[in-house]
């Protein structure tokens, strides 16, 4: 102490007055309060033990409105209105309103600017956003909790009372047309457009694009957007979905800023209706002749950016009926999925990494020419498809092809082993369970699962299903895949991928 002291009075010497200060406070630190201490205006802190056991709560309002949260006793918030809405809804003359109107979430309303609801955004610290899909159009946002409010506010103003200026469209078909351009370097994206198309036809509501075709964003205006919204921003086909917020104080705050929610269309107009779109297989791949005129129309019809020619890799997926989010056996479904596997053909290991999948074990570390081998499912209401897509150098294209169709043979001729078999149903278990620590997960997990089904399955009651899975359950539902006709997708170099007939003769 004496050492401190004097060294603080020799170096006090040399600095200014202000400095000297600071210095000579350098010995009050001596006299901290306790930690053990409570301070005015904190919160006192219990453990996450002695408060109620978290549950998923669900209250359907008078308008049809169903608000539904789970607490997770922490400080930050996460609120989102689902919506029973999406691409397949869309018919062709106003395809990619669903894409536009994601874009036009929290922008200028009847009641704000865009500026001044950005800055009430910003004055309590949160964040907004929106999404929109095939099946659902989601708007999110996310703060303190003791600032819930302005966020349903902001949220209920940009859903009832969206302003849909014409210079706000006009930049959001702006940032459209860069999407689309950017596209082609999103093999994912695209891929999956391929997918769909050739699996359902581009004339089937799952079959048409999710992305706003480039013949429609000149088209699509204000008129456009309010009427798909009358018809789908119903009540009864929304869910508002919060994590981290007490449930009492969402249902005041729903009946509060969403009691103009429409119940029905307006007269005259009438609720889109779940049209089926039912699985066909086919074939969908890059054409490097663009003068083909079959391949002109596709691009008038379902607008795909394609990936350019000289693209290093190419790509290929293979997929087949996987059911729908409501098949008894999608549990089966699931872990087939995981035990399918795969990824990159450079990969940093380790626990939980699966390394030991099939797609790993027999082809990304069996072919070193392989550069990507993963398993992939898209689930919807009423129909869903399972498969896997890799990529490698265009010569090795149709070896690659060979491989996958082996793997996907090989599990619905023969069931897993047990060893295997749990393997994949701890991984599923362990996936969900750790992605529903996140309030972004698990706040869009309870308000999909109410769209959905009408109720939510805890995450108990899940993984006592997956305990229940059986490797003959999973060679059942295998085997029932590939019985469907298979979907071909591809793009890049594909001179060395065999005719769709060759490939279908393997299944």
């Amino acid at each position: 102490m004496k050492v401190a002291t004097t060294a603080a009075r020799a170096l006090g010497k040399k600095l200014p007055k202000h400095a000297q200060i600071s210095v000579r406070s350098f010995s009050a630190a001596q006299a901290q309060p306790s930690l053990d201490m409570e301070l005015p205006g904190i919160p006192p802190l219990s453990p996450a033990s002695a408060q109620p056991k978290p549950e998923t709560k669900i209250t359907t309002l008078a308008n049809g409105l169903r608000v539904a949260s789970e607490e997770t006793y922490g400080q930050v918030s996460t609120i989102g209105m689902f919506i029973d809405a999406g691409s397949r809804y869309e018919n062709d003359s106003n395809s990619g309103v669903s894409h536009l109107l994601e874009h036009m979430a929290f922008k200028s309303t009847e009641n704000r600017s865009h500026l001044r609801l950005v800055r009430d955004i910003e004055d309590v610290g949160g964040t907004v956003g929106a999404a929109s899909s095939r099946e659902c159009i989601m708007y999110t946002g996310e703060c303190l909790r003791d600032n819930v409010e302005t966020i349903v506010d902001v949220m209920a103003d940009s859903i009832l009372r969206p302003a849909l200026k014409p210079w706000d469209i006009e930049d959001q078909r702006e940032v459209i047309g860069y999407e689309l351009q950017a596209m082609e370097q999103n093999a994912q994206a695209l891929l999956t457009e391929l997918l769909h198309s050739a699996a359902y036809g581009e004339s089937t509501p799952l079959g048409q694009p999710l992305w706003c075709p480039e013949r429609n964003l000149g088209k699509l205006n204000a008129d456009t957007i309010r009427s798909f919204m009358s018809k789908t921003f119903l009540a009864k086909r929304m869910v508002l979905s919060g994590a981290g917020v007490d449930h009492d104080e969402l249902v005041s705050l729903a009946e509060k800023y969403f009691a103009d929610l429409a119940t029905a269309p307006p007269a005259g107009e009438t609720e889109p209706a779940m049209l089926p779109s039912p699985y066909k297989g086919g074939d969908r791949r890059y054409v490097n002749n663009f003068n083909d005129s079959l391949f002109m129309n596709r691009i008038k019809t379902f607008i795909i950016l394609w990936v350019s020619g000289d693209s290093p890799f190419t790509h290929v997926a293979l997929c087949f009926d996987a059911g729908s989010w409501m098949s008894d056996d999608l549990l089966e479904l699931c872990t087939l999925h995981l035990l399918l596997g795969g990824g990159g053909s450079f990969s940093a290991g380790g626990p939980g990494k699966g390394m030991y999948s099939r797609l790993y074990t027999n082809v990304l570390n069996q072919h070193h020419w392989v550069d990507s081998a993963t398993a992939f499912n898209s689930m919807y209401a009423d129909a869903g498809l399972i498969g896997i897509y890799g990529t490698c150098l265009p010569q090795d294209a149709g070896r690659l092809v060979d491989v996958m169709s082996a793997e996907l043979i090989s599990i619905a001729g023969s069931a897993p082993g047990e060893e295997e078999t749990n393997r994949a149903k701890n991984q599923l278990k362990s996936s969900m369970l750790m992605k529903l620590e996140s309030r972004q997960v698990l706040f869009e997990d309870i308000g999909r699962q109410i769209l959905t089904y009408g109720k939510r399955e805890s995450p108990a009651e899940l993984c006592a299903r997956v305990d229940k899975v059986t490797p003959e359950g999973i060679q059942k539902i295998a085997k029932k895949a590939l019985s469907s006709p298979v979907t071909v997708a591809s793009f890049g170099n594909n001179s060395e991928i065999p005719a769709y007939e060759e490939i279908a003769k393997k299944f």
